[in-house]
């Protein structure tokens, strides 16, 4: 007893140290732990901008070619306007015709 009463400082001491070096050693442990985390959290933050970017990349693209696919898209719609009005014309001919070609039935009474 006469050993802790006469060295009371130098082993409070010791036993602070041991508990500091305990504590950092938990810390340190945590900051691996975190830092792992962390490491892969950027990991994926990276996976997730680059195919952002690649996305982006697609819609400014897509954004240029705008000018010309609008081009192309109205030479195609007057091309079908005037596909549609030769099959109006058509219609309203093949229909005059089978009119005349029906007329003698009348005669005959069907």
């Amino acid at each position: 007893m006469d050993l802790l009463a006469d060295n009371g400082v130098p082993i409070a001491a010791i036993i602070f140290g041991v508990l500091v070096l305990v504590a950092l050693a938990i810390l340190g442990i945590a900051a691996l732990r975190l830092w792992r985390v962390v490491k892969g959290v950027q990991r994926q933050i990276m996976r997730a901008g680059g195919a952002l970017a690649n996305e982006a990349a697609v819609l400014s693209e897509s954004l240029a070619r705008q000018p010309e696919r609008r081009a192309e898209l109205e030479e195609a719609l007057a091309a079908l306007q005037q596909r549609v009005a030769l099959l109006q014309a058509l219609a309203s001919h093949a229909s005059d015709a089978a009119a005349i070609l029906r007329s003698p039935l009348r005669y005959v009474g069907r």
